[in-house]
């Protein structure tokens, strides 16, 4: 059901609440996009009546009524409220916690002022939940993330993705579950991450079987990354990384911060623009030598720039071995989207210690 204007949601509502007890898929969505128009709420008698057999629910331009909201056939549950009102965290919680069969669930959340935070006892099981997407919107109100993630638990997740904006360069609240392994345990152990990283960043986690775990945080001003951000993920598993910086314009203390937070770190690809990165980490080498990928084997570069990305890696290398850390093997290559001739692709050069 399509609704272009929503002069008569209280009617509306009214006539919704008569049983339906073949429905088993249920799209309810509010198409207007007026900051005057309100938005439909919708009253726990609402579901009860009419929904109490649907499996797949979608709900747009919508929020959630506090009270007992009975989906307890559920395996399907998308949700974006409206521009004008926002759903309370504890409400969407509690919702949540009546669908014990919930496999997906999407959601895009528009906050009009700071969401109250949700008491740190408080946990949600979803134990059949495979995959997850929370997203915020971008406006000035926008919180850095819905407080939601942290509150769940899923056994089962494999995908789990949370898109989110930041107005300022910091922010200090966790964004991930602080006991991540009790959480999210097909993420306890993320082998490999790829990071873009620009004024805001990308980032997965590939952990057990796959499962992928995708942050992406857009940001007006650079944006520094910290570990307490993302509670307790366990960086220190992670073996493998890719990052990629597609601006000349980087952000070089959450590079370091990133690469010191990876103490097991062995390989290492870093892709375009990655002069002056190298050239920060090349300085921090200066000031604490052993803090920084430790146990690092394999470095691989790739740079439009060779020939100085080539003299940045010697300097790095050489600033490596004077404090007893060496690379076993740096790889500089011609970076890829400038040579789509095989034979023409120079070749790389190796540095062997």
């Amino acid at each position: 059901m399509f609704l272009d204007h929503p002069s008569n949601l209280d009617e509306m509502a009214e006539h919704l609440s008569k049983p339906a007890p073949l429905l088993e898929t249920a799209t309810l969505c509010v198409r207007g996009r007026s900051l005057c128009w309100p938005v439909l709420v919708l009253p726990p008698s609402f579901f009860e009546a009419c929904l109490s057999s649907v499996r797949t629910l979608t709900l747009q331009g919508v929020t959630l009524s506090p009270g007992s909201c009975k989906l307890s056939q559920l395996t399907k549950f998308t949700l974006e409220t409206g521009f004008t009102t926002s759903v309370s965290s504890v409400v969407l919680l509690d919702a949540l916690e009546r669908m014990p069969l919930l496999r997906l669930f999407k959601t895009k959340l528009y906050y009009t002022m700071p969401p109250i935070a949700i008491p740190e006892n408080r946990v949600v099981t979803l134990p059949y939940l495979e995959d997850i997407t929370i997203t915020t919107d971008e406006y000035p109100l926008t919180p850095f993330a819905s407080p939601i993630l942290p509150a769940i638990c899923l056994p089962s997740a494999h995908r789990i993705t949370m898109r989110s904006a930041i107005i300022s360069g910091t922010h200090s609240t966790p964004i991930l579950p602080l006991s991540f392994e009790e959480r999210l345990p097909s993420l306890r152990a993320t082998r490999e991450v790829s990071i873009t990283l620009g004024r805001g960043f990308n980032i997965e986690f590939f952990g057990l079987d796959r499962s992928k775990l995708a942050l992406s945080v857009s940001s007006v001003t650079p944006f520094l990354f910290t570990r307490s951000m993302f509670g307790g993920a366990p960086f220190d598993s992670v073996r493998k990384l890719h990052i990629g910086f597609p601006s000349s314009t980087v952000n070089v203390e959450s590079f370091i911060a990133i690469l010191r937070a990876m103490r097991r770190l062995e390989c290492l690809e870093m892709e375009q623009n990655t002069v002056v990165p190298l050239a920060h980490w090349t300085d921090w080498e200066g000031r604490d030598p052993a803090g920084t990928c430790p146990a690092l084997i394999t470095l691989t570069i790739i740079e439009d720039d060779f020939n100085e990305a080539t003299r940045r890696v010697q300097r790095l290398e050489e600033a490596r071995i004077r404090a007893g850390v060496p690379i076993a093997r740096v790889d500089v290559r011609y970076g890829r989207n400038y040579y789509t001739d095989d034979n023409n692709y120079p070749p790389s050069t190796l540095f062997d210690v």
